[in-house]
């Protein structure tokens, strides 16, 4: 069994960023885990945790432990998190990753015991104001550098810092390249999100609204808006009163589906914390308010970057700046543009996948593959994404794949193997296909990644895994010119390109 443990902490007045960043993450070992493998743990231990994060806690079926949440000033609180959060770990089985997202934890938190409850220890930081105990360091702020964690993590720490590693849900990356597409197409702003995450200010959201309701006055079709307040607000009948009052009102509470709602807007109004990074991914302008000063620096390196337009601290914003922006991006599509494409240069949506990758929580092998695995394979092969650059791309029967797969195993020029993935713990789980055919004095590869686990590193981990018996002789991949992907992988792979379609290993 593979446990996780991760010490965040979501509430109104901190948000639910820290937390959220943490479930993205979680969700993506999830699915390489595969969504129901039983022998997954996640355990959330948290000293403040809203409404909301619980429920997404209890729809992953992860656990919760609660420590106190008496925050006295520094050490004293410190030692009382850190003594509690030693039981909650020392209640669990092995913890193979601790995770830590908390401004408020630092040295002398990392006690010996806790070091020694968990393998390892990755921290999600983006201040780089305090020193820590930790494996793994990450922080997601665009254009940070190393240098600014050495002094304050061990030296053997790995260091993941900038936009190769925001960590967002896997439905952002879903929605990207559709999103860009609409984007690029979007001629007029008629539909704005306001998002001002979970901390619910009410007042900078009734200013935003009082600033968009002049200006619909003036229009001829007014700007359609969805705002997106938490559950619990306590403002909940102020802004159902709104919403009765003004038909191009939506007020939203809570939601399971940001990607598609930000896929919809034209342009967003929005807190510079986790979801900032989210609307880049989709290529979403935005009017960006600073609601902490923990979110000054994103603000500064998105508007940098000409990615957002920066309204400022949320105690110096009014109604008129909000309707003269507004309004200039209203009537200047080259700024919208703008503003998309560099948005989404800023973050890809595939940071969870390569903090994965780099936390070494499995290896890679090749098996012998057998009859049993003849059904696996031939429902890996029926799937579109794969059958899409296949030599014989239409569409196979079952018999005629058990026919063609039981011959492969008879042959004794041809070598299958499963690809299977061992993560610690031991759990095992196959996760794609790789044959070597003999022919004459070398060999040609052929491989193939489940369509679930693609772009996790996988294929060229699984050559890497080739035996040195077999690269003794030369080995050939026949690559499609437009499979750029593959392409890529032999590249990286050590393999040499000889023609537009054929690569060798020597």
């Amino acid at each position: 069994m593979l446990h996780i443990a991760v010490r965040a902490d979501a509430s109104n007045t901190i948000g639910a960023g820290h937390f959220m960043r943490c479930l993205a993450l979680i969700k993506c070992i999830k699915k390489a885990f595969g969504a129901e493998n039983k022998t997954l743990k996640v355990t959330f231990i948290c000293a403040d945790i809203n409404s909301y994060c619980t429920t997404k806690i209890l729809e992953g079926e992860f656990s919760l432990i609660k420590v106190t949440n008496n925050y006295l000033n520094a050490p004293a609180w410190l030692k009382l998190d850190s003594q509690q959060t030693e039981q909650a770990l020392s209640s669990l089985d092995k913890v193979h990753v601790l995770i830590v997202d908390s401004y408020r934890i630092q040295e002398p938190w990392y006690s010996d015991n806790i070091k020694s409850l968990c393998s390892k220890v990755l921290v999600i930081d983006d201040l780089a104001n305090r020193k820590h105990y930790c494996h793994y360091l990450l922080d997601q702020t665009l254009d940070v550098k190393n240098e600014r964690y050495r002094k304050l993590v061990p030296n053997t720490c790995q260091i993941m810092v900038g936009k190769s590693y925001m960590l967002l849900r896997e439905e952002f990356l879903q929605w990207r390249n559709k999103a860009l597409l609409k984007r690029n197409k979007t001629k007029s702003i008629k539909n704005i999100l306001v998002s001002l995450g979970g901390s619910d200010p009410t007042a900078i959201n009734l200013t935003i609204i009082n600033a968009i309701t002049i200006i619909n006055k003036h229009l001829g079709a007014p700007l359609s808006v969805n705002l997106v307040v938490p559950k619990n607000s306590q403002s909940a009948d102020t802004y159902k009163t709104l919403e009765k009052e003004n038909s191009w009102l939506t007020v939203q509470f809570d939601t399971n589906d940001m990607a598609r709602l930000m896929y919809y807007a034209d342009i967003a109004i929005g807190a510079s914390g986790s979801s900032a990074w989210e609307r880049c991914c989709l290529g979403l302008p935005t009017l960006a308010i600073e609601l902490a000063d923990n979110q000054a620096l994103v603000l500064d390196r998105l508007s940098s970057h000409g990615a957002i337009i920066n309204l400022g601290k949320s105690a110096t914003l009014t109604p008129q700046k909000i309707q003269q922006t507004l309004v200039a991006l209203l009537n200047s599509n080259t700024q919208y543009l703008s503003l998309s494409k560099k948005a989404a240069c800023c973050c890809d949506g595939k940071g969870s996948l390569r903090v994965l990758e780099k936390l070494n929580l499995s290896k890679v092998y090749l098996r012998p593959a057998t009859l049993e695995d003849r059904d696996l394979l031939f429902n890996w092969q029926s799937q579109a994404s794969v059958r899409k650059y296949s030599r014989t791309n239409h569409n196979i029967s079952f018999d005629e794949h058990s026919h063609w797969y039981e011959n492969t195993l008879r042959n004794t020029n041809r070598n299958l193997f499963i690809i299977t993935e061992q993560w610690l713990g031991g759990t095992e789980s196959p996760v794609g296909m790789l044959r070597l055919d003999l022919q004459g004095e070398q060999y040609e590869v052929s491989i193939l990644i489940c369509p679930s686990q693609q772009g996790r590193g996988l294929a060229k981990k699984a050559l890497d895994a080739i035996s040195i018996d077999f690269k003794r002789l030369p080995i050939l991949a026949t690559v499609h010119p437009e499979n750029i992907p593959s392409q890529i992988l032999f590249s990286k792979a050590g393999f040499k390109k000889i023609s537009k379609d054929l690569f060798i290993l020597k």
